[in-house]
């Protein structure tokens, strides 16, 4: 029992390192935010779906956390930085929080896209971030980096596709392809990606190609200012750094 309090001190001090308190404190509120919104769906006996959803996003407000204290110290997963459990945050109080607790996804039509732009765009983030966990982060190029986190976007943008057709295939209620949509045939979207009146049926894979296409948005904004500001870092280290040695000598 010691041991695992010593383990819990621990982690909370690792955190603190990197976290400013207000940070930490808004991951509690999104806590006990997203428990609101399941008890209401319960009472309102939303479907079971939808509860669950909201129950699994609840979940992933703990999973930096619990992934570095689950994971044994010589895998990098022990290493993730907390600042990461921030991101994820983000996308849990926007898509789940605003879009499924207060129905913004069904009452306005551009929420979709916000979050699909949003989704890429903050993925870079992460990706980057990950980058700390494993060993002489500070010696990579703030263009690996950028690069790196441009690549692990693109893995996401693909998964979560895959994850919504699996979804919608094998659970009752989930529509997330949007099976039933009716766009204007002469939307220029509508045109490029591929639902038409020769391909009445094909609106899953319109749905995808659009998901996608303001994923990349998102990701090519965020990378650029990803970059920037890495490279503004890595000026300013190394302006630090021949101060420092001038004053030596």
């Amino acid at each position: 029992m010691k041991k695992l309090k010593n383990r819990f001190l621990y982690e909370f001090r690792e955190m603190r390192k990197e976290l400013p308190l207000a940070e930490y404190i808004s991951w509690w509120l999104l806590r006990l935010a997203m428990a609101a919104v399941y008890i209401y769906f319960t009472v309102k006996q939303e479907q079971l779906y939808q509860r669950n959803l909201v129950l699994l996003n609840a979940a992933l407000t703990l999973s930096v956390p619990l992934l570095r204290f689950i994971s044994p110290s010589r895998l990098f997963t022990s290493r993730v930085p907390y600042r990461i459990q921030t991101f994820i945050n983000v996308f849990i109080f926007m898509g789940s929080f605003l879009g499924h607790g207060f129905n913004l996804l069904i009452e306005i039509a551009e929420f979709d896209k916000l979050m699909h732009i949003l989704s890429g765009g903050v993925v870079v983030f992460i990706g980057a971030e990950l980058l700390k966990a494993f060993g002489r982060h500070e010696n990579i190029s703030p263009g690996i980096k950028t690069f790196v986190g441009v690549g692990f976007s693109a893995i996401v943008m693909v998964v979560w596709e895959l994850v919504e057709f699996f979804a919608d295939y094998f659970i009752a209620g989930s529509n997330n392809q949007g099976y039933y949509k009716y766009p204007d045939e002469t939307m220029i979207f509508v045109k490029i990606f591929g639902l038409s009146k020769n391909l009445p049926d094909n609106a899953a894979v319109m749905d995808t190609n659009v998901d996608l296409f303001y994923a990349v948005i998102g990701c090519a904004v965020c990378a650029a200012l990803l970059f920037f500001f890495l490279s503004k870092k890595e000026k300013k280290d190394m302006a630090s750094a021949e101060r420092e040695t001038a004053s030596v000598c």
